[in-house]
Order: C-alpha cells, then structure tokens, then sequence
C-alpha cells in the first residue's frame, strides 16, 4: 500500500502522481492515456488494452529439456495472454518441435500457426477473446458435462459402447474451453476493462469463476475416467443399479449447483449440501456390495473406480454451489 498527496492545479483540478514502478511495467509513456474507474468509492487506474492485441513473446525450445516441455511453455504464454508467440529452434529438430507445437495448438482454442520458418515458427491467436463473455463459456461447458452425464446413464442401461466413446471425446472440448475461459480470466484479473467486455460486473467474479472453471474441468476428467472403467467391464453381467442411482443424484445435484451459480439462489444453492450426504449413503452402499457380490479384483477395481469418480464429481459440485454462495452475498 502506496500514499500519495493530491495537489490542485488550477481552478477545478486534482492531480495526483503515479507510482514509477507501477509505470514502468506497464510501459506508459508521457501523454498516454490511462482508464479511471469509480467503484464503490475507490478509484481504479488502468492502461488501455489496446497493446495487449499485439502482446509478443519469444520461446528458445533449444533451452528445453525436452519437446515435451514445449507444450507446457507453450500453454502458459496462450494462458498469460499473449497473441503472437515465436517459437525458435535448431533447424535439424524442425520435424520434432513442429509435431509437438501442431498437437498443442489443437486443444487451444483460436491458436494457429501463421508462419513455418526452417528454424522457427510464429504462433497466432485469431480469435477475439472478448466476442466470447466469461458467462457464457462457462455455461457451454456446463452444457457439455450435463450432457456427458446424461449420456452416461444411458449408455450403461443400454451397454451402448459407442455412446460411451463419443462421451470420452467430449472431454476433449472441455479442456479447450477451460483454457480460454483461464486465459479470459488472467486477463480479467489485470484490466478492470477487459472484465467488463468479457461480461464480469467486477473483477472479483473472475476469482470465483476460475474456482468454478477447475471444477468444471475435474468434473470432465471424473466423467471420462468413469466411463473407461466402464468400458472395461460392460461385457460382465454386474448389477449397477446403485451406480445409477448415484448417477441420477450426480446429475442433479450438477445441474442445482450450476443453475444456483448463475442464477445467485443461495437457497438453491445450500439444499446440495443435503444431497452430497444422501450420495455419500448411497457410495457406502456400493462399496458394501463389493465385498458382497465377491468380484474379481480387476473388476473390483473398475466398479470401484466408477464410485469414486460418482462421489468426486458431488463433491465438485457442491464446490461450486459455496462459490455461488460467496458470490452471492453483497460486497459490504
């Protein structure tokens, strides 16, 4: 925390000075402009956005340890906001670097390659972040999971395989959402303008929407790995009468959890609470049965697998239904 004394120049001016380190990372400049804000009787300074479309950044992959640490650099300057991302690298591991780099830009959304050089390539975003609202890709991805969820039950009354194939691909859509809506919020977080074009009220929603965002992922993840353990076990004759029971539960405590969100029911919001516990009854059911039915230990372990996913994807929601709570409630 910083103060400042406020001089008047003039008849009617305030003027106030700003903090030289603060300046120097932004990159102002005498006679640019910068964005004041009153919210709630505190004002925000900002710098324009308009330099973020051009953000720049350089990657030395000869530096790496591998190619596979490529994509995770690669990641983390897409998710810090950059829009221009060159890429350098011996011209005699163009092919390796280049198959890595073709991969990585598959999961991000708007990331292409704009130009292959013999020992570089230039990365580009193309797509304007900001057509996209926050809200709204958050609800496209809370479409997908109560989608996958649906098809789940499905799938395992009818022993539909295919079904549960194309649901594992669906996971793949949710990775490549969660790290736009990451990146929108990093960038939400920096510049109170950016928030307000991405649909935020104020920058304290992106705190509450990255929780949410990982818990949506999580939840994906949970839904894949379910129905893989499935997958390995739909030939034998079990009884999943309890797995799909937690799964009708897991449905609808997912959706009540999500619908409080974006709706700021907290009562809506406070009765998952309730319901997490009758899951938790049922899990304990399903584990007793185990024992019971007296299974193979491989397919103790995938009947297994799929409970624990069941209950971890309660869990999740009822995660999300706090975070609609704390959102919720009034900024005193």
């Amino acid at each position: 925390m910083e103060t400042r004394k406020v001089y008047k120049s003039g008849g009617s001016t305030f003027v106030m000075s700003l903090p030289k380190k603060w300046v120097t990372k932004n990159r102002l400049k005498e006679g640019e402009s910068v964005f004041v804000k009153e919210t709630e009787g505190a004002l925000t300074i900002s710098v324009s956005t308009i330099d973020k479309k051009t953000a720049k950044s350089e990657i030395k992959a000869n530096n790496l340890e591998s190619p596979e640490d490529l994509n995770l650099l690669i990641i983390s300057h897409y998710l810090v906001g950059y829009n221009d991302i060159v890429i350098k690298f011996d011209e005699g591991k163009r092919l390796e670097y280049k198959k890595h780099i073709r991969d990585v830009t598959r999961f991000l959304i708007g990331l292409e390659i704009a130009e292959e050089y013999e020992d570089r390539v230039i990365l580009d975003v193309v797509l304007d972040q900001e057509k996209i609202p926050t809200p709204q890709a958050l609800k496209r991805m809370k479409l997908i999971i109560k989608s996958m969820l649906k098809d789940t039950i499905e799938a395992i009354k009818e022993k539909n395989l295919l079904l549960a194939e194309d649901i594992i691909t669906r996971e793949r859509e949710i990775d490549r959402l969660y790290f736009l809506i990451v990146r929108q919020l990093k960038s939400a977080v920096r510049y109170q303008e950016t928030a307000e074009r991405l649909g935020l009220s104020e920058q304290r929603e992106a705190l509450g929407f990255r929780l949410v965002v990982k818990s949506f992922e999580r939840t994906a993840d949970h839904i894949e790995n379910l129905i893989k353990n499935y997958i390995t076990i739909a030939s034998e004759d079990l009884d999943l009468t309890i797995p799909l029971e937690m799964l009708d539960s897991t449905l609808k405590i997912f959706e009540e959890s999500t619908n409080s969100l974006f709706r700021g029911d907290q009562k809506m919001a406070s009765a998952t609470f309730k319901e997490l516990k009758e899951i938790k009854e049922q899990y304990h059911e399903a584990s007793d049965l185990i024992f019971a039915k007296e299974l193979s230990r491989p397919t103790a372990i995938k009947y297994k697998g799929m409970i624990d996913s069941l209950l971890r994807i309660a869990e999740y929601s009822t995660d999300i239904a706090e975070i609609a709570i704390n959102m919720s409630v009034t900024v005193p």
